[in-house]
């Protein structure tokens, strides 16, 4: 089984994809809405929420666990990996595919305040060509905005946009798995002439490389199972709202209660 967890519905988006290139292999997934949103909260918190819910994950019989939050990438998955004997997978900004594809040799990232102040994210940038312009955006509030479907939403993708409209990018990077489900939204705002680059099915095919399905084995019409921390109706009723999620409107989701530190309650 495939376990996947972010701080709220964005990381649904990748595990989208990973449905699409495993559609016989089960999947649990959990949304930490009640610790949401990650991006507000220190390395030493993030850290101890995911590994207490990868810890989860693997009890209730996961072979490989999906990091499907990029702040949460940047900031534990070294430490989920020092932990785990299990294969840990998460999710990182498309800035290389993003740089080969620019013409203009100018590209954005749009991306959490934490993902963008990381060791990690800043040793990634080490990576990319030299001659190219990468402009990293702190989106501070977005992803919340998103997972709140906030009236003030398409502000803030006003904000944060136009800095890199201006600048002139033609490739943006969406660097946090809950930008996916405004996609449109922001295609609509920065025009024809800019490229928004999302990753979730690069992750997917990585999630595929590495499964050991060999100690599952296919199981035709495998289940997804939901789970949140928060309220599973709000979590329906986001699953709900979102286009590029309609495919899960009928499931219903769990909620569950895990501790606030420490071990696992029993």
């Amino acid at each position: 089984m495939i376990g996947v967890f972010d701080s709220g519905v964005g990381g649904l988006t990748v595990l989208s994809q990973i449905r699409a290139q495993l559609p016989d292999s089960p999947i649990l997934y959990l949304a930490d809405q009640a610790h949401a949103p990650y991006g507000d909260l220190t390395q030493a918190r993030v850290i101890e929420r995911s590994r207490l819910i990868s810890q989860w994950l693997q009890t209730q019989g996961c072979t490989l666990v999906v990091v499907a939050c990029n702040t949460a990438t940047a900031l534990a998955i070294d430490a989920l990996r020092a932990s785990f004997d299990i294969p840990i997978v998460g999710v990182e900004p498309g800035i290389k595919p993003a740089a080969i594809q620019s013409l203009s040799q100018r590209i954005g990232i749009l991306a959490t305040a934490n993902t963008v102040a990381s060791d990690r994210y800043l040793r990634l940038l080490e990576r990319v060509l030299p001659d190219i312009d990468i402009l990293s955006q702190g989106c501070a509030g977005l992803a919340d905005a998103i997972e709140q479907q906030s009236a003030d939403l398409d502000q803030l993708l006003r904000r944060y946009c136009q800095p890199l409209i201006d600048q002139g990018v033609d490739q943006i990077v969406l660097g946090c798995t809950h930008y996916p489900l405004v996609k449109e939204r922001i295609a609509r705002l920065v025009g024809p002439q800019v490229t928004i680059v999302d990753t979730s099915g690069a992750i997917a095919l990585e999630v595929k490389r590495r499964y050991p399905q060999d100690l599952a084995g296919p199981q035709v019409g495998a289940p997804i199972r939901l789970y949140t921390t928060g309220s599973a109706a709000e979590f329906d009723r986001l699953v709900c709202a979102y286009p590029l999620l309609a495919w899960l409107s009928g499931l219903a989701s769990h909620e569950l209660s895990l501790p606030e530190r420490g071990g696992l309650v029993g």
